[in-house]
């Protein structure tokens, strides 16, 4: 087991510490919704409820009490308050917000949008909402082929549909400074980004062991494949889907350690499955990892094809895990973990979608969502 350490938040709201009315805090992060944390507040008095509103800024800092070991984790706009009066116990007052990104969810707007490049759009349509700076990439970066009108949705809602289509992700994130900046960026870039740091999580392997649960799955309806697609762009010329390599089957060892602990029938038995399966698997992994044919439609050339049929880079193995561990701050959605200690098919790099951080008085917690 580690060492023993001093869970620590703190929590902010416009601008006051109200760390000591607070029981528990927990701070969720996905990579496709908005960040969003919820404060607990035991209220016996009733003296607290009246005086916090909806509307409000809190900042949360989370972690442990040495140094360097904390760290800011989210700024949010309070946006749900809940109050609680049982029958036995003490009044209970929850406060619930999300990051900056839930301000372009509120009102539902009719534009219609041409002439312009995808991430043209992103900027126009983050611009009045005061980021520090607007991060939006993609390459290929088409141009509007055809006016694109947003019906009624929200600018928030109108991003994550365009990000959806184009394979990026759309997502606030405080940067060094604290400040609070909207990414716009190629799903297979985030995936792909290699961080300084490796961060290990293991099972079950001596004092270094840090993952308390791990529960993954193989689910041949969650790869993601590349689109087909054989047709004409608005000048007439030929255009399709770009050939790309199959995503590499994975066919994991057998742990010899493992194995010298079965029985000789067993083994033999284990061997002969494996052997076998292997090459079922590479046959249904051709079958599963095919091109996915699509109705044609016009476009407006190669480059505009090339950004919206690729397969997402976080779902070419078709795997999904959830797990937890001690609280860790470094383990961040739309990052990579390292997974050690369980079987061998798992023993891998996977992609962290979404992670909630709890804390409260005696213990802080990480949980955890990953794919690959």
């Amino acid at each position: 087991m580690p060492t023993a350490r001093t869970p620590f938040f703190q929590v902010r709201l416009e601008g006051e510490d109200i760390t000591p009315w607070v029981s528990s805090v927990s701070v969720t992060e996905d990579d496709k919704q908005a960040d969003s944390v919820t404060i607990t507040i035991p209220d016996p008095r009733m003296v607290y409820s009246d005086g916090l509103f909806e509307g409000s800024i809190t900042e949360v800092d989370m972690g442990y009490a040495e140094a360097d070991q904390h760290a800011l984790m989210l700024r949010a706009t309070i946006t749900k308050i809940e109050q609680t009066y049982p029958e036995n116990g003490v009044p209970t007052l929850t406060l619930k917000g999300e990051d900056k990104s839930i301000l372009m969810g509120l009102q539902e707007k009719k534009k219609v949008w041409k002439d312009q490049t995808v991430t043209s759009v992103v900027g126009k349509v983050a611009q009045p909402y005061g980021f520090s700076r607007v991060d939006a990439r993609l390459s290929p970066d088409p141009k509007l082929s055809k006016p694109l009108t947003q019906d009624g949705k929200t600018d928030l809602a109108f991003l994550q549909e365009l990000a959806e289509t184009y394979h990026a992700k759309c997502f606030v994130e405080l940067d060094e400074q604290g400040n609070e900046v909207l990414y716009f960026l190629p799903e297979r870039r985030i995936v792909t980004l290699r961080r300084p740091d490796k961060l290990v999580l293991r099972y079950r392997m001596g004092p270094d062991s840090n993952l308390t649960s791990f529960a993954p799955s193989f689910d041949a309806s969650y790869i993601d494949r590349q689109k087909e697609v054989f047709d004409v762009d608005k000048k007439g010329q030929t255009v399709k889907s770009p050939d790309k390599p199959p995503p590499e089957v994975v066919i994991w060892e057998l742990d010899p350690a493992r194995m010298a602990q079965a029985s000789p029938a067993d083994k033999d038995k284990v061997r002969k499955l494996y052997d076998r399966g292997a090459a079922q698997k590479r046959e249904l992994q051709k079958k599963l990892a095919a091109k996915r044919t699509t109705v044609g439609k016009v476009v407006a050339d190669q480059a505009e094809l090339d950004s919206t049929s690729d397969a997402l880079e976080a779902r070419r193995q078709g795997m999904t895990a959830t797990g937890s561990t001690f609280g860790n701050i470094w383990l961040r959605a739309k990052s990579k973990v390292f997974i050690e200690g369980v079987h061998e098919r798992f023993n891998h790099e996977w992609y962290v979608s979404n992670v909630t951080h709890k804390a409260d008085g005696s213990k802080y917690t990480t949980d955890f969502k990953c794919v690959r």
